[in-house]
Order: structure tokens, then sequence, then C-alpha cells
């Protein structure tokens, strides 16, 4: 129906937009591009565009909150990471090129943001226990330093064609919470 906000016609212009800036992405950082740009490749006017986003970053973020969308439900609380994280890699690997842009932009992202939390329970409950550290702040440094190998093995992964399964990569995070003594 006309002037519905996602009708059919509006959601396939919002792909087409994200197609297209995913497609520049590959080649292009998100600072240098530009809305005419992706009007370009998306073969839609720059009114269209406005239309839906402010700039390319806004665009980028809808991108991402699409992808956080699909994470959340995969990612349990109470449950291993060996349970939900094959699962969340395989979502990764298959939006790759927006993963490597989240990847560099660490901080703000809601896709790792939602993935951390349990992620961050798990280990820091672990390395306590295995540890016995009850000071938070040391704790928070064990997690840094275990969140920021995870970020570089996924980093690594992708950069290198995703040839592992998701399983194995998984596998490989999951092990590093269980160092002994």
């Amino acid at each position: 129906m006309v002037g519905i906000k996602n009708n059919r016609r509006v959601q396939q212009t919002r792909n087409q937009l994200k197609l297209a800036l995913l497609t520049l992405l590959a080649d292009h950082s998100l600072a240098n591009i530009t809305v005419t740009t992706i009007c370009q490749v998306a073969d839609v006017n720059r009114g269209t565009f406005y239309s839906h986003y402010d700039n390319p970053a806004a665009l980028f973020a809808d991108i991402e909150q699409d992808l956080a969308q699909q994470v959340s439900p995969l990612i349990g609380d109470e449950t291993t990471l060996m349970t939900w994280l094959p699962q969340v890699l395989t979502v990764i690997k298959q939006q790759d090129t927006a993963t490597a842009i989240i990847l560099q932009n660490l901080q703000h992202s809601p896709v790792l943001q939602a993935i951390l939390k349990p992620m961050r329970h798990q280990t820091l409950s672990r390395y306590s226990a295995r540890f016995a550290i009850t000071d938070p702040a040391v704790l928070n440094y064990y997690f840094e330093f275990y969140f920021s190998g995870a970020i570089q093995v996924i980093s690594q992964w992708l950069a290198t064609g995703a040839k592992e399964t998701p399983q194995q990569i998984a596998e490989i995070i999951a092990n590093v919470t269980e160092l002994s003594h």
C-alpha cells in the first residue's frame, strides 16, 4: 500500500541502497563514499536516498542494526559459547563486508555489544574462578585481552576468505576461556 512506511517498494529501495553501500565498501572506506556514488550504484535519485537516510553513515547504521537483529536472537546468556557462537559466526560470514566495517568501529557497534554481554559474563566468571580474582577492574583487563584476541581471530578468518567453518573458529575462541592454571 502506498504511504505505508514498510511497504514492499520502500523495503526494496532500502535494500538497493544497502546493497550499493556494501558493494562500495568492498573498495572504499565509509568516510570516502558519497550519497551521489551510492545513488549511482543503486540506480536511485538523491531525493530517494534522502527520503530514507540522512547520510551514508545513517545507511550503514541501518545495515548494522539489521545484522544486530539477526544475531541477537541467537545469543543466550546462560548457554555456553559453543552453543551460540557458531551460529553467530555463520551470520557474520554471510555479512562479511558489513562485519569488517563493524570490527573497525568496535566501541559503537550494536552487533558487538549484543555478542559481548553474554561473552563477558561467561568469561569473567571462568577467569574469576580459575585465577581466584574478585577485583572487577582486573577481571575487565582479562576480558579485554580475551575479546581483543577473539576479534583478531574473526578478522583474520574473514580476511583470508573464511575457509574454516564457523564451528572451528568458535572452538578456537571458546578454548581460550578454558585456559588452565
